[in-house]
């Protein structure tokens, strides 16, 4: 709920003036987006200096403390930080949220501490599957807003550490006939489409999972980077196998499942393209160029050309589906291909003027189509609105 939603059911006449305030005060409605951001920023700070206050006032007398005094002060401390989750939660939810981090954290420090104080050798893979199966519901049971990105974060690392190697029961060479550490190639980038897709569906759910909904542009943001770094690098993949085509095959199948209810069709196939078609693109980038067909001064463009593309259908998509992520993210791949043509084409000045003619010349056909869908929707919006210009 925000303050202009207050306003409007004010003009409406369905509150009264001294109802819209009371509402105002009790949701804390008049404090700004800048300063509920710096707050939750310097809360983050706060707990990431008490939790590095505390290892290092352990570390000091580490030796002095009996292992059963260590084990006991940091499980009670961990659930410390949970009571007082469950204390602060509603009174001061940003605290709570701190609180709640903590506690997730500390589980690691158990775990850590577990391991030191019995002198454990067990493999990273059966550590990061305790700590995650510890957290990964923590965000969705108490509303964790910072939680959440430590589940994204570890579920990938958990994902590498059950696909390299075979030290543990638990990772996929020993229970997977046939397992490569090449999938990973592919399982990594399903994954990643798998979490934006989530956190998109969240973009228009209930005001619950509604919080979590800023990881999207962030892993779109990351997928791009990489895609762009691989596409300009030229790494040629290792052919491909069965298993490989079937996982790049369940991307799309998964994001068209995933389509959130206020993106049209035609939008999210198109970024639904663009995420399905990127590792594609590199293993027939390493085909074509593996083959020469193409000549060697030109493999570079290739991929070049198809990640400027990728980047304009990225902007098309984000206006036509009225995301501004989309619209920025696409923008700044455009950003990419420049740095990518200036850092390859400068050393033939020929070639170089006449590639970047061309692609300001789309630019400007782009910013040209840009212009007029934001004034047709300006319309649009307009003509939506009642005779007497309120809404």
């Amino acid at each position: 709920m925000k303050r202009k939603d207050i306003d409007q059911i004010l003009a409406a006449r369905l509150i009264s003036p001294a109802q819209r305030d009371a509402i105002v005060e009790h949701f804390r409605l008049n404090e700004g987006k800048g300063m509920r951001w710096l707050l939750i920023c310097l809360s983050v700070l706060a707990a990431g200096l008490i939790v590095a206050g505390m290892v290092m006032l352990v570390s000091a007398n580490w030796y002095s403390i009996p292992p059963l005094v260590k084990m006991s002060a940091a499980m009670l401390l961990m659930a410390g930080f949970w009571v007082a989750w469950a204390w602060q939660r509603e009174v001061r939810p940003i605290t709570a949220e701190v609180l709640g981090f903590c506690g997730g954290g500390m589980w690691l420090a158990c775990i850590a501490l577990y391991g030191q104080i019995f002198q454990l050798q067990n493999p990273f893979v059966e550590g990061s599957t305790l700590f995650f199966a510890g957290i990964v519901l923590l965000p969705f049971v108490s509303r964790q807003r910072f939680l959440i990105w430590a589940v994204v974060l570890m579920s990938f690392v958990e994902l590498i550490a059950l696909g390299h190697g075979a030290e543990s029961y638990l990772q996929f060479e020993n229970w997977v006939p046939g397992w490569r550490d090449d999938y990973m190639c592919c399982a990594l980038p399903l994954f990643a489409a798998v979490w934006w897709a989530v956190a998109e569906k969240w973009n228009t759910a209930s005001e619950r999972w509604n919080s979590y909904k800023w990881i999207a542009p962030i892993l779109l943001l990351a997928g791009m980077s990489v895609a762009q770094g691989m596409m300009y690098d030229e790494l040629p993949p290792d052919g491909l196998d069965m298993t490989e085509c079937v996982i790049m095959a369940v991307v799309p199948v998964i994001l068209f499942a995933l389509k959130p209810r206020d993106v049209a069709w035609m939008p999210w196939c198109g970024v639904s393209a663009i995420i399905s078609l990127v590792l594609p693109c590199l293993f027939l980038l390493g085909a074509v160029e593996g083959s020469g067909a193409i000549p060697e001064r030109l493999e570079p463009f290739v991929g070049i050309l198809i990640y400027f593309l990728m980047a304009l259908l990225m902007m098309f998509c984000g206006v036509r589906a009225l995301r501004m992520s989309w619209i920025n993210i696409g923008t700044l791949m455009v950003v990419y291909t420049a740095i990518a043509l200036v850092a390859d084409v400068l050393d033939s000045y020929t070639f170089s003027g006449l590639v970047l003619v061309v692609a300001g010349l789309l630019l400007l056909g782009l910013g040209l189509l840009l212009e007029k869908s934001r004034r047709r929707l300006i319309r649009a919006v307009k003509n939506t609105q009642p005779a007497s210009g309120r809404i």
